[in-house]
């Protein structure tokens, strides 16, 4: 039992303009390394509510497979000892957490859009450069990557990027890199090389809440101009 489906309808508002749209707009969120479907919910429910202001959302909480603590915190990968996410050679277990994404997609998708945050924006980073470079089927439109770092372990991957000619490809998605250069988790600098690898399409929102996921009325209102407005 790895997921949690929430629905937010729409509440009365007229300035966005795709707020006519009925169909829900389909996101998928994978939670930072110790955390769950069910913290991470709670933990962005002004996002998601604030989503819901613009048009009708349908959010999807995944938990990661492998615990690491306790009866309740999960990880999308184990590491080996004394290693970060950014200065290891494997992620152990990766490929079920994979598995599970995969398997989610085809029952509850497609999404069209990815938001990550810590781990999960590592992972959504590794999800978009095997989309771009291997033709993997998860190909959200849109990602949000929230306090990303460098996934070493997938550097030749996420690194053959920019050979590609991404104004060419049959699929590049819109993404949001949101960092602080504050960050004493994960260094700004490997959110900002992700960022740049992903080209023209990629934004960068900057804050100043360290490893925090910034959720003030200028980030909402960026998070929802993203998502629902198109690109000028």
């Amino acid at each position: 039992d790895y997921f949690i489906e929430s629905r937010v309808p729409s509440r009365p508002s007229t300035s966005t303009a795709s707020m006519a749209s009925s169909k829900p707009y389909k996101i998928l969120f994978l939670h930072g390394k110790g955390e769950n479907r069910s913290m991470f919910a709670q933990r962005v429910a002004r996002i998601e509510s604030a989503l819901g202001d613009s048009r009708p959302v349908e959010c999807e909480y995944l938990s990661a497979p492998i615990l690491i603590e306790g009866k309740d915190k999960f990880a999308w990968w184990k590491l080996p000892r004394n290693e970060r996410s950014f200065t290891a050679t494997e992620y152990i277990g990766i490929e079920n957490s994979f598995e599970l994404i995969e398997s989610t997609w085809k029952s509850k998708g497609p999404f069209d859009c990815i938001v990550g945050h810590s781990q999960g924006a590592i992972l959504t980073s590794i999800l978009l450069a095997r989309a771009l470079v291997e033709d993997y089927p998860i190909k959200p439109e849109k990602a949000i990557l929230m306090g990303a770092a460098w996934p070493q372990p997938f550097d030749k991957l996420v690194s053959s990027i920019a050979v590609l000619k991404l104004d060419k490809v049959p699929y590049c998605p819109r993404t949001l890199h949101v960092f602080a250069l504050n960050d004493k988790v994960n260094p700004a600098e490997m959110a900002l090389k992700i960022k740049n690898l992903l080209g023209h399409q990629a934004e960068a929102l900057i804050h100043e809440n360290g490893h925090d996921i910034p959720m003030d009325e200028d980030c909402l209102d960026r998070y929802r101009r993203f998502l629902f407005e198109e690109a000028v």
